[in-house]
């Protein structure tokens, strides 16, 4: 298997910072949210004069699937592109599944196996999550797995690929946890993170992330939080600006690069 490219012009909408669950890892905060058209937003992202072609717009949270206008925001988007996008913990995708296109891309966050993702997500989150995954398959839209590998779940590689495998994912988001305020016991090195990501790349196909090709944050597109601050990217999360200031105001040169170790990754041993 080969890593595709992940590297293209984004606007991460934290549509919610509502969830159902309450995850170990979870880099979200409680927000007040506010009703700015998102249309608006979207608009100035693809009037944004990036370095790159390619772009993508995509629907986080928090949990998006319990922002309240979630299907009207889907066919907003798919104005501006000719899919949705989104990341999941999968609890509601049988509710929206006829919201969904099989163009669209679904990534269901999965933490492992059932006691490992249920440790990490709560009492039943594997379950739902496994069924997200199942119903996507037999509706025929193009899905993922999300996973973050970290020291409790390093021994779950093979289940999490044995996954992809079963529901044919089109990919797997395999990236390593990261702690913002550098003390943790769950964070692995990154040498390790990388060996097993050689390895799942034998198995399944990966992306090439901004860890191994430098950091892309507010360079390449930014993150909008639902009180409408920008974020230059969802893990670094410095804020460089808020709506409705215009995005072109906010963002960088390429030429500003910045080593990710100086930045999310900052806390990641070798």
């Amino acid at each position: 298997m080969n890593s595709s490219k992940l590297i293209e012009n984004f606007l991460a909408l934290h549509i919610t910072s509502n969830c159902q669950l309450h995850c170990e890892h979870c880099y979200c905060r409680n927000y007040t949210h506010t009703n700015t058209s998102k249309q608006n937003l979207c608009a100035d992202f693809l009037s944004t004069e990036f370095p790159l072609r390619d772009y993508s717009i995509i629907l986080s949270g928090g949990e998006p699937l319990l922002y309240s206008r979630f299907e009207h925001l889907c066919n907003l988007i798919r104005e501006f592109q000719d899919h949705v996008r989104l990341s999941t913990n999968g609890i509601l995708i049988p509710k929206y599944i006829d919201v969904f296109e099989q163009n669209d891309g679904i990534m269901v966050s999965i933490d492992g196996d059932r006691e490992t993702h249920d440790q990490i997500r709560g009492k039943g989150s594997y379950d739902k999550a496994v069924e997200a995954l199942e119903c996507l398959k037999e509706h025929g839209i193009r899905r993922s797995i999300g996973f973050m590998l970290c020291k409790w779940n390093l021994h779950c590689v093979d289940h999490v690929i044995e996954l992809c495998k079963r529901y044919d994912c089109t990919t797997m988001n395999f990236m390593p946890y990261q702690s913002f305020s550098g003390k943790s016991d769950k964070t692995v090195r990154f040498t390790e993170w990388l060996r097993a990501k050689e390895y799942v790349n034998k198995h399944v196909r990966t992306f090439v992330t901004c860890i191994e090709t430098g950091c892309v944050a507010g360079i390449y597109g930014v993150a909008v939080t639902p009180d409408l601050n920008y974020w230059d990217c969802p893990r670094h999360q410095e804020i460089i600006g808020k709506y409705p200031k215009p995005i072109q105001t906010v963002i960088k040169n390429p030429e500003d690069m910045m080593n990710p170790f100086e930045m999310c990754c900052r806390y990641l041993g070798w």
